[in-house]
C-alpha cells in the first residue's frame, strides 16, 4: 500500500497544525495510503555550524548522532509527504528551519530521483499580512526538490489561533472537512482511484 509521510513541524502537541494534519491522513486513509505521523518535535536534529564540509566530497555532513539521516532517508522514500507546520514571524519554528538546514548538503549532491509530490499545510494565528507565508513556502519549494521532490500544493489557512478554529467554515464549508477532502485528493491522485 503506497504510504504517506506526515511531518508535524509544531513544537507544540495535540495543536492546530497537528489537528491539520490527522485531518488530511483521515482523508488520505480513507483514499487508500498507509499513513505515518512524524512529529518533528520528537526527534533530534543538531543544528548546522556552517562548517562547509558538506560541499566537498562525499558530501556528507560531520554532524553526527541524530536524526537527521534517516529523516532524510524517509522524506526521499514515502509516496508522498505532507508537511504541516505552523507560521511563528512568518517563517517555520525554529526546529523545523533547523531541517531544512540541514539538508544543505544536498545542494552539492542532490538525490538523485524523479521528483515525487510534497505537499504543505500552513497555519497562522494571524488574520492578516500580505507576505504571511512567504518565507516558509519558498524554504519548503527549495528544500524539498533536494530530495527528490517537489511541493505541488500548498494551502495556508489565516486566523488558526486553536485545534476549534478547524470548525470554522471558508464558502460554507467547514475546514476541517475541507482538510479531510483534500487528503482524500491526494490519496486518489497517488492510487489511481476515481472518485466515489
Amino acid at each position: 500500500m503506497p504510504e504517506l509521510l506526515l511531518l508535524a513541524a509544531s513544537p507544540r502537541r495535540d495543536g492546530t497544525t497537528d489537528a491539520m494534519a490527522h485531518l488530511f491522513a483521515a482523508g488520505a486513509e480513507d483514499g487508500g495510503l498507509s499513513c505515518r505521523f512524524l512529529a518533528l518535535r520528537d526527534i533530534r536534529i543538531r543544528p548546522c555550524r556552517g562548517c562547509g564540509r558538506c560541499a566537498a566530497p562525499p558530501h556528507a555532513c560531520p554532524l553526527s548522532g541524530d536524526d537527521a539521516e534517516r529523516l532524510f532517508a524517509d522524506i526521499a522514500a514515502a509516496d508522498l509527504v505532507f508537511w504541516a507546520a505552523p507560521i511563528y514571524f512568518y517563517g517555520l519554528p525554529a526546529h523545523a528551519k533547523g531541517v531544512l538546514d540541514r539538508a544543505q548538503r544536498f545542494w552539492h549532491a542532490p538525490v538523485a530521483a524523479a521528483r515525487r509530490p510534497a505537499v504543505a499545510g500552513l497555519a497562522a494565528g494571524r488574520p492578516r499580512g500580505e507576505q504571511l507565508f512567504t518565507g516558509a513556502t519558498l524554504g519548503l519549494r527549495y528544500f524539498f526538490p533536494l530530495l527528490g521532490r517537489e511541493l505541488t500544493d500548498t494551502r495556508c489557512w489565516r486566523g488558526m489561533e486553536t485545534p476549534d478554529d478547524w470548525r470554522k467554515c471558508d464558502d460554507g464549508r467547514p475546514r476541517a472537512e475541507e482538510a479531510r477532502l483534500w487528503g482524500r485528493r491526494w490519496a486518489q491522485r497517488i492510487t489511481g482511484a476515481t472518485s466515489a
